[in-house]
């Protein structure tokens, strides 16, 4: 059966993905602004952000395959392009992060709870129950990934909140609150790729994820689930290192 995304699905996740990225651009400005670098470093880095997550975004749009391109499946198929995007994303950040200082310096000057509140558009993982009531995706992948993500974006304000005001305990909430929601996206990735449920399935066969790979809900493996998985690392690594929060009244000002 080849996938049937209703209008309002596609303008959804369409809007996430762009307000999600826009988000991201705004907070790693911000953080270009309290990172002490000069002017001229700051707007190369802004300028290199807007760049590399228009141009992800832009290459997710275009390359992203038509419904009609996908045919009935009676096993699991990745498409191609989830994987390459996922892993082209890594290695560019993961490079870029470790050859310039001054992109070092501006991810520990962003405002973590702005790295956590931004994570609210995961809630829009409501769509994936819908498709689920309408029979577009199958239950083993969009109740766990529906739900969870869910779960874990309609808190990321309340976290973001209890960590600028700097609350008793609200370290080891943010700790754990990214925790889960890296294991969320595990499980999603490994229910929608089969991984998991080849590890500790039954065996018995079981429908693909096949709207997943294709307009518009490939965005979401392919843009807005890497996105994810990096602010998670990223504000974990700054909880780690920021162990006390006695520099959380600078947060206020965010």
């Amino acid at each position: 059966m080849i996938p049937v995304i209703p209008w309002y699905i596609t303008l959804i996740i369409l809007a996430a993905n762009l307000v999600a990225g826009v988000a991201v651009w705004w907070i790693l400005s911000s953080g270009a602004d309290r990172s002490g670098l000069s002017p001229t470093a700051q707007r190369r880095v802004r300028l290199g952000t807007a760049i590399f997550l228009g141009g992800w975004l832009g290459a997710a749009l275009v390359l992203a395959p038509a419904p009609a391109s996908v045919l009935a499946q009676d096993r699991f198929f990745i498409e191609p392009l989830i994987p390459v995007f996922a892993i082209g994303s890594f290695v560019i950040t993961f490079l870029v992060a470790w050859l310039l200082p001054s992109v070092r310096r501006v991810l520990e000057s962003a405002p973590l709870p702005a790295l956590i509140a931004v994570q609210l558009y995961r809630a829009v993982g409501f769509v994936f129950l819908i498709l689920l009531a309408q029979g577009q995706l199958p239950a083993h992948f969009a109740g766990p990934a529906g739900w969870g993500d869910v779960a874990i974006g309609l808190p990321a304000p309340f976290v973001a909140l209890a960590v600028a005001r700097g609350n008793s305990g609200s370290r080891a909430v943010a700790v754990g609150w990214n925790v889960l929601g890296l294991l969320d996206l595990f499980v999603a990735v490994g229910t929608g790729t089969g991984l998991l449920l080849t590890l500790f399935g039954s065996g018995a066969p079981v429908p693909p994820a096949a709207a997943m790979g294709i307009f518009p809900m490939i965005l979401v493996p392919t843009f807005a689930v890497p996105l994810s998985i990096m602010l998670h690392v990223i504000a974990l690594g700054r909880l780690w290192r920021e162990r006390s929060f006695g520099a959380v009244a600078s947060y206020r000002a965010a």
